[in-house]
C-alpha cells in the first residue's frame, strides 16, 4: 500500500512540474527570432508536419536576411520536391510566415518558435506543433 501512495505521490509531482514549465513556456519575438535563426541552418529531429501530415523526414533550412528561405528533406516525400524555396517575414510578437514554391501547396503557413534549454520547437498558428530543431545541429551559414 506504502508503495502505491508513494507512487501516486510521485506522478502526481512529476505532473505539476510539467503543467508549471508548460506555463512558462512562451514563444521568441522578433529579435530572438532573428539572432537565433538568420544565417543559420538548421537541421530538425526526424519528424516534420508537411502538408498537414505528420511525416517521418528531417528537414534542414537556411533563412538568409533578406526574407529568402531554403528547405531540404533529407528523404524525398511523395509528390513533393525534396528541396524548396520560398519567403518568410517575421511579425513584432515573433510570429512567423513561410510560403514556400512547392511545399504545402504554395499557401502561406504561420507560426511561432518556442525556445528550450537544448532545441527550438516550431509550432503552428493552430497549435499543431511542426518539428523541433536541436540547438546542437545549429550552422552558421548556408550548409544545405
Amino acid at each position: 500500500m506504502k508503495k502505491q501512495a508513494l507512487l501516486i505521490i510521485s506522478i502526481m509531482s512529476l505532473a505539476m512540474s510539467s503543467l508549471s514549465f508548460a506555463a512558462t513556456l512562451t514563444s521568441m519575438h522578433k529579435t530572438q527570432f532573428e539572432q537565433a535563426f538568420i544565417n543559420k541552418t538548421f537541421t530538425s529531429i526526424a519528424t516534420d508536419n508537411l502538408n498537414g501530415r505528420t511525416i517521418d523526414n528531417t528537414f534542414s533550412m537556411f533563412l538568409d536576411n533578406h526574407g529568402n528561405i531554403w528547405g531540404k528533406m533529407s528523404h524525398k516525400p511523395a509528390n513533393e520536391p525534396q528541396t524548396d524555396k520560398g519567403i518568410y517575414s517575421v511579425k513584432d510578437d515573433g510570429t512567423f510566415y513561410i510560403t514556400w514554391q512547392h511545399w504545402d501547396g504554395a499557401k502561406q503557413l504561420c507560426g511561432h518558435i518556442f525556445e528550450t534549454e537544448n532545441a527550438y520547437i516550431s509550432v503552428d498558428c493552430n497549435n499543431v506543433f511542426h518539428t523541433t530543431f536541436m540547438k546542437a545541429t545549429v550552422q552558421s551559414g548556408n550548409h544545405l
